[in-house]
């Protein structure tokens, strides 16, 4: 279908009310804009150079020009990379919404211009559209490699943009600022920085600044002054000078990551990260190595401040990028790094590979499968390690990261020993966090097991009847209140030799006993034997079994999974993946020294079969399953109850 030669489009809902809010918005840093420009110049460029390597009339070298004229108050920042499609700007440039606009103009509107920080630009990802913090207008050209027509979008920022075809030229994108007046009347226009972005040294700080190691030359025009000189090259008085234009690099194109690490500054880190990533805040750590040997490459990982909304979501893309001797390859490699650790940013260079490697042979290949192993390993030492040095700064990753890192015991149990040795968890003692090792370190004197509970929210655990006896004994629980802990228990079974027990799941054994709970035990046994063997029959329906309960020194009852049986959280997990969970039978137990118990008991030994039995029972089960957090299956039912019974409580009163 032959498309209009110009047309205008509106951008995305709310989207002229964000670039409202980044006009006239005041940044402490304005300068970034062009730091951004140039990583997708760069970017553009890698992506070209990758479809050479199957497609050699496309090989070039790449270059990024900069292009300033005073005259015309402009700016033009110029590339050779893949170049887009009409399509393709309509997508990545015509549709700001993807970039997460609406949230980006509250968190702007709630925090006022003077909060408005490139870091809030780069948390919602709309760097391309920081152009218009200094230019009241874009020009984009822009012609894809192999394509018959080019490209060319226009916007003011005020909601509208116009876009239409132009001959076609070499591939590439040509990106032009028209920049606002230095002295405006709205202050707001004014550039907050010392110097003027059509200005060539303005231009060679900001390079220096932000991009000095982008790959490709950044090129200027500049002009060159010579001066007449005699034969023995003293300058001739009153002689001719003469102008020429060159062009001239002004950035030092060395790949930060060939440096040694040592060498290499956190500013430049952090510079380097955000042209990598995109991402205008700066990573919470780094981890730079060179591996020499049986294999040879080099990697520079990030943990990136803050984890993406997209983290747990099966389309994300993820990986790490991949370089064979400096030559960009393939983004979101996902081979060179285990599913757990998917939240890394950074990039392998490896000197064994071929260049011609393919997306196929990566899959596949022995050499990309011992980089992966390799990296997983300095990547758990490197974080034993910040837990050992820095546990702050370790308690930040696991905040952020904690639950990815765990998905280690489903796809590596190989690794789960050492990873073990990585897990933060929260415990019935305090609020912070612990490692296992502490939790064994603490455990009392004639304990066998560590115990644990999982659930979905940390208020309810810490409340649950199953913890009463642990809480009067002084016994130590771990709480666990993500999906994945259920994997982590029942993977990793032991820790240093302690068996891993749920407080919630079996007879409740290993913990301390003196003979007197022994004795009480006993006696209660059969004081309650008729109550139970009734209950047993009247509720045989909804349980698996009814005993008397070593967990409840408040509560008057509590249901828990027989051993070896599926817990309530494991099975929502299965609920909300929609398989089939078989129905799983739990079994109540009856707090002996509560008084509802006993008048219950009273009730069971009369002759006969009293009606109000099987209602109490029904009642604690319900009670028992609101304590947890899990949803009756009568709720009605058990209102009416509720309201029966202080009904008649009343009555008798």
């Amino acid at each position: 279908m032959t498309q209009p030669t110009t047309e205008t489009r509106s951008f995305q809902a709310h989207t002229k009310k964000l670039l409202d809010l980044m006009i006239h918005s005041i940044y402490s840093q304005k300068d970034v804009f062009l730091r951004e420009l140039i990583s997708n110049a760069s970017d553009a460029i890698d992506k070209v150079r990758f479809e050479a390597l199957t497609n050699p009339d496309l090989a070039t070298d790449g270059k990024i020009k900069l292009v300033p004229d005073a005259a015309a108050r402009t700016l033009t920042i110029v590339d050779n990379g893949v170049g887009m499609t009409y399509d393709e700007v309509i997508e990545h440039i015509g549709t700001i919404a993807k970039s997460g606009s609406e949230a980006y103009a509250e968190k702007l509107k709630e925090l006022g211009k003077e909060a408005a920080t490139p870091d809030l630009i780069g948390q919602f990802g709309v760097g391309f559209y920081s152009a218009f913090i200094v230019a009241d207008e874009v020009t984009l050209e822009t012609c894809k490699a192999g394509e018959a027509e080019g490209v060319r979008w226009h916007s003011r920022g005020d909601g509208e943009y116009t876009i239409g075809h132009m001959p076609a030229g070499p591939h590439g994108t040509r990106v032009t600022l028209h920049l606002r007046a230095l002295a405006a009347a709205d202050e707001d226009a004014t550039p907050d920085f010392d110097g003027d972005f059509t200005e060539t040294w303005t231009l060679r700080k900001i390079v220096k600044k932000y991009s000095d190691f982008i790959a490709y030359p950044i090129v200027l025009d500049v002009e060159k002054h010579e001066v007449e000189r005699d034969a023995e090259g003293k300058v001739v008085p009153d002689g001719k000078t003469t102008t020429t234009v060159v062009e001239e690099t002004i950035n030092s194109q060395k790949a930060l990551w060939t440096r040694a690490p040592a060498d290499v500054t956190p500013e430049e880190h952090n510079e380097f990260y955000k042209h990598l990533t995109h991402d205008w805040t700066s990573p919470q750590q780094t981890l730079h190595f060179h591996v020499e040997g049986t294999q040879e490459f080099t990697a520079l990982l990030y943990v990136p401040e803050k984890a993406p909304q997209d983290l747990y979501a099966r389309e994300q893309k993820r990986g790490l990028q991949l370089y064979i001797k400096r030559v960009f390859i393939g983004a979101d490699v996902k081979e060179l790094i285990p599913e757990y650790f998917r939240f890394m940013r950074g990039l392998v260079d490896s000197s064994d590979l071929p260049l011609n490697v393919s997306r196929e042979v990566v899959q596949q290949d022995a050499v990309v499968a011992r980089i992966k192993r390799t990296v997983t390993t300095k990547l758990i030492n490197f974080f034993k390690d910040l837990l050992a040095k820095d546990r702050p700064a370790y308690e930040k990753l696991w905040t952020e990261y904690g639950q990815a890192i765990k998905e280690a015991f489903h796809y590596d149990p190989a690794v789960k020993d050492k990873i073990a040795d990585l897990l933060l968890v929260k415990t019935t003692q305090g609020d912070g966090w612990a490692t296992l090792a502490e939790v064994v370190d603490r455990m009392k004197e004639g304990q066998e097991a560590l115990y644990y509970l999982t659930g979905e929210k940390f208020d309810v655990l810490r409340e649950a009847p199953q913890l009463e006896v642990f809480a009067r004994k002084g016994v130590e629980v771990i709480l666990l209140g993500d999906a994945v802990d259920e994997i982590v228990v029942g993977t990793l079974e032991k820790y240093r030799d302690k068996e891993l027990k749920s407080a919630a799941r079996g007879e409740l054994d290993g913990l301390p006993e003196t003979p007197e709970d022994k004795a009480k035990q006993e006696e209660n046994a059969g004081k309650y034997e008729a109550l139970l063997a009734k209950l047993k029959t009247l509720l045989a329906d909804d349980l698996a079994d009814v005993r008397l309960s070593t967990r409840l020194t408040d509560s008057a009852a509590c249901l828990v999974a027989e051993e070896g049986g599926m817990s309530p959280q494991m099975e929502r997990i299965f609920a909300q993946m929609g398989q089939a969970v078989p129905e799983q039978k739990r079994v109540l137990e009856l707090n002996p020294e509560h008084a509802v118990t006993d008048a219950m008991r009273q009730l069971a030994e009369r002759p006969g079969t009293d009606d109000r039995l099987k209602d109490f029972g029904e009642m604690l089960v319900d009670q028992a399953l609101i304590a947890e957090g899990s949803p009756l299956k009568h709720p009605a039912r058990f209102a009416r109850r509720v309201t029966e019974t202080m009904a008649r409580a009343a009555a008798g009163a």
